[in-house]
């Protein structure tokens, strides 16, 4: 469906509104509830907690609760109520910092001073205003957590996995229970009856997760208003639980279920007098789950559709992955079988040769008939000698069979030409097998490429779950100069945002005033964005800035009077927020060597820009050079990833020279290292894995740069700004002894907070 057929839809359909009002509705009671519960001088955080963490039309129904909730109360009280409504509300006129930490203080303060307003004219004694004041906390936490969760709504829905999340529903269920918990009436407890409900809905569309993340922290809630209250929640929480087993056979039968095990509970517990209230409360929250038809209140597509699109997407990218491995076994399997059943011996070339030669001698039969096994011998010497660099005369042959051999010029030719035969064949042999090896390494170089791009299903997920903050991210980009924008917001396992957008064209603006426009748009302090650009289309990634930083400072000298210096180099920061340094260096110097360090530095960096893997990358690379032309040519990499929020250092080394990592008092030497790139077979490089901190400088080289290390270790104890201090060490390499003999490159990496 189009947009704009989606939008009349909405337009002329108007079952919205049914949700539209039940949702307003359910604000307004629990404003209403929050009010009632917090009467008297007790710790209960008011309605005004409720409005200060909400926003929108959500906080203004909250405020009509709580408006009647206090009128209900009766005045003068009611006056002081509405005072600290309306001063949560006034707080909203302070200018929004577009800062989801600074908004939710903003909100803490606005609902404590409040209630703290509210309820300071009533207090008599020392006693009553330290309850005042604990009220007025209580409240600001409340407000606070409804604040941020309703942030991580907007921005990418409240996951159960994650710790903040269940951490903040917790202390809202606790602190909102202990108003509701407050509403006894003669008749039933309010708050034990919207806990049986809650818990019901919750178990029926969330699962038991979420029941703990709310049921445990409101027993908690019910603890203030005494331990009956406490007993007779907990019964009602584990009848909610123990009828999920009735869920299979529907609505009803779980609603009877919840009402028997209450029932049955009272009489364990040894419940009193009120045990009629546990009834009460179980058979309406029974009642209101029948009735209401929460099943067919729909979950926002992107909590379903997209999730299911991601796992189909990475299955079928998988599933791509394997046909292609498959392609790569298949050659070969046939290639080891054919090999093995047409290419030819030494001992074939010298059964090809007699026949060819003695087929019509007359001598044949007594030659290969009663002397077999010596001729057959003296052929087989022949051709090893051939096979050991000596040419063939007629002379060549033994003086036994010689004796008995009419036709010996012709046997040498014989033996000479099949052998050039063999050896023609095996020249195409092994070409053959070596386009078939890079061929197949290319197959299982998509193979993984395939499967890193299956891996990004819980990215894809959680991108789609946050359009507010996208759409908001378009509309910037739209303003500056990018067409047909697509935005995608991520969180990473630490809650770490990242920002990822594409567009048809490159934006007009400097990445500074970029990168100010999406802070202010998504709330989050981000890295200077990065923009990459490949066949018509443009990429703009940006991270949540990171617990580190890092500087770099790079300097080159060109082998002797040339112009050209043949290494290359390239840094940048990939979608994960991992700082990549890379050092190529071209065989031999000057632009032969520039091209080949250029082509290896530009198809890695490219890939791993574009979310591939590592080790496929430089398997790509590596087949890159091996074909781009007829002559040797190879180049090292030398590879360093700095994770810059735990400060995971790797380094990567395909016969690149020594790095060192200055950390506190020690110089640490990574030389591990494997063959350079283009020299043919597959590609392996090993990692060495250091942890690196503030404070830290890592130093690259190519091999051009012989260093003295206790003189480099000097030199980087220093506080030197990285430009400089490459600068230094490349200088200072080259007036060493061999430094005219090579291109020479620095690459300094200084590590801060």
């Amino acid at each position: 469906m189009t947009d704009k057929a989606a939008l009349f839809k909405r337009e002329t359909d108007f079952s919205h509104w049914g949700n539209f009002l039940k949702e307003n509705a359910v604000w307004a009671v629990l404003g209403l509830g929050a009010e009632l519960g917090s009467s008297g001088l007790t710790a209960a955080p008011a309605a005004a907690a409720l409005v200060a963490g909400l926003s929108g039309k959500r906080c203004v129904c909250a405020a009509l609760g709580g408006a009647l909730g206090a009128l209900l109360r009766g005045f003068p009280t009611a006056l002081l109520s509405l005072a600290a409504i309306v001063i949560v509300l006034a707080a909203r006129v302070i200018p929004d910092l577009n800062n989801a930490k600074l908004r939710a203080g903003e909100r803490f303060f606005a609902a404590a001073f409040a209630v703290f307003f509210a309820r300071i004219s009533e207090t008599g004694d020392t006693s009553e205003l330290l309850r005042v004041i604990v009220s007025a906390l209580v409240s600001g936490v409340l407000a606070l957590c409804v604040c941020l969760l309703c942030d991580t709504e907007k921005v990418r829905g409240i996951d159960v996995s994650e710790p903040r999340d269940c951490t903040l529903c917790g202390i809202a269920s606790a602190l909102g229970f202990i108003s509701l918990g407050a509403l006894d009436y003669p008749f039933a407890n309010i708050g034990g009856l919207i806990l049986g409900f809650v818990l019901l809905v919750v178990t029926a569309r969330r699962g038991l997760a979420w029941y703990a993340v709310i049921a445990v922290p409101a027993l908690l809630g019910f603890c203030a208003n005494g331990m009956a209250a406490v007993t007779n929640a907990a019964l009602i929480a584990f009848s909610a639980a123990a009828s999920c087993a009735f869920t299979k056979y529907g609505k009803i039968a779980r609603s009877v279920g919840f009402v028997f095990f209450c029932a049955a509970g009272i009489p364990v517990l040894g419940i009193g007098g009120d045990s009629w209230k546990i009834l009460v409360e179980a058979v309406v929250s029974a009642a209101a789950f029948i009735c209401i038809p929460i099943e067919k209140i729909k979950v926002p597509e992107s909590d379903f559709s997209d999730s299911t699109v991601a796992l189909m997407l990475r299955e079928r990218l998988n599933f791509a992955a394997d046909a292609i491995g498959g392609i790569g076994s298949g050659i070969n399997a046939a290639a080891d079988t054919l090999d093995r059943k047409y290419s030819l011996s030494p001992e074939q070339v010298a059964e090809r040769a007699a026949d060819k030669a003695c087929r019509s001698c007359p001598n044949s039969m007594i030659c290969w008939g009663k002397k077999y096994e010596q001729f057959r011998k003296e052929f087989s010497r022949l051709v090893m000698q051939l096979r050991t660099g000596f040419e063939l005369t007629e002379f060549s042959m033994s003086p036994e069979c010689a004796e008995e051999c009419v036709n010996k010029g012709g046997v040498m030719r014989a033996i000479t030409s099949e052998y050039s035969r063999f050896l023609s064949a095996a020249s195409d042999e092994r070409r053959v097998r070596e386009l078939r090896r890079i061929y197949v390494d290319q197959l299982e170089g998509l193979r993984d490429i395939l499967r890193d791009l299956g891996s990004l299903k819980s990215e894809v997920k959680s991108a789609n779950r946050a359009r507010s903050s996208e759409k908001r991210a378009e509309k910037i980009l739209r303003e500056n100069g990018v067409e047909l924008p697509q935005a995608f917001v991520m969180f990473d396992k630490r809650g770490k945002l990242k920002f990822e957008a594409y567009g048809t064209t490159e934006p007009r603006v400097t990445k500074e005033y970029l990168g100010t426009l999406l802070i202010k748009a998504l709330g989050r302090d981000l890295e200077l964005p990065e923009i990459t650009g490949s066949s018509g289309r443009y990429r703009i990634t940006a991270n949540e800035r990171t617990t580190l930083s890092a500087k770099i400072g790079a300097y080159q000298l060109p082998r002797g009077q040339n112009n050209v210096c043949g290494d290359c180099y390239d840094t940048f920061t990939d979608a994960s927020g991992a700082l990549y340094v890379i050092l190529s260096d071209g065989m031999g110097t000057g632009s032969r060597a520039r091209v080949d360090s250029a082509m290896a530095c530009s198809v890695l960096s490219k890939l791993l820009k574009g979310g591939i893997s590592l080790p496929a990358a430089l398997e790509t690379v590596n087949t890159v050079l091996m074909v781009k032309s007829a002559d040797e040519s190879f180049a090292t990499l030398d590879i360093c990833r700095i994770d810059l929020n735990s400060g995971e250092c790797a380094v990567y080394k395909a016969g690149a020279a020594t790095t060192y990592i200055k950390s506190a008092d020690k110089l640490i030497r990574a030389a591990l290292s494997s063959p350079p790139a283009g020299l043919g077979g597959k590609l392996t490089v090993p990692a060495q894995r250091f942890t690196v901190g503030v404070g830290d400088v890592i130093v690259m080289t190519t091999d051009g740069a012989v260093l003295d290390e206790k003189w480099l270790s000097r030199e980087l104890s220093q506080r030197v700004e990285p430009c400089e201090l490459s600068e230094r060490i490349a200088k200072a390499a080259r007036a060493a002894e061999n430094g005219r003999d090579d291109d020479i490159s620095v690459i300094a990496v200084a590590v801060g907070s």
